[in-house]
């Protein structure tokens, strides 16, 4: 079933401004990266189209900015994409998260996955926090950080060391 043009363009132009962006998601798109969230946070007005099962009628891909696609694989509608567009991208709108950097410190930001987190206790199922996030020192924290996201990095997805 592909959706019939005149409904969805009459949709669209009802709500569409000068300010407006137009998204597809859609297995076709360009695949979501966070660059790509931080980008899209800073839009006055997104409009985000949300095919089902075959999509939409190709005549109204002229009304489109955009095609976005969130992974290799195709799910019945758009609406699940469009609910990780958001929230991907509402990490990067300023009050969203508990502090301004927080979004900066997170995988993908600098080009590697994200360090390891601990929290209290201290020692869990005979399992220790690492002693040198106990240290205080704020620069051997820092490297230790560096060092193990890097580690996660070439074990986990090695294609992002590559710049793939």
């Amino acid at each position: 079933m592909v959706l019939s043009p005149q409904p969805v363009l009459s949709a669209l132009r009802s709500v569409r401004t000068p300010n407006s962006r137009v998204i597809y998601l859609s297995p076709q798109g360009a695949l979501l990266k966070a660059a790509k969230c931080r980008q899209l946070a800073n839009n006055e007005h997104l409009i985000l189209l949300c095919g089902h099962y075959e999509g939409f009628d190709e005549r109204i891909l002229d009304e489109v900015d955009e095609e976005i696609c969130i992974g290799d694989y195709v799910l019945t509608n758009g609406c699940l994409a469009a609910i990780v567009l958001v929230d991907a991208m509402s990490r990067f709108v300023d009050g969203v998260l508990g502090h301004s950097d927080a979004a900066t410190e997170d995988s993908f930001e600098n080009g590697i996955l994200d360090c390891p987190h601990y929290t209290r206790p201290e020692i869990f199922e005979g399992k220790a926090v690492p002693s040198v996030l106990l240290s205080g020192d704020h620069k051997k924290v820092e490297a230790w950080r560096r060092e193990k996201a890097l580690e996660k990095t070439r074990k986990s997805r090695p294609e992002l060391l590559r710049g793939e």
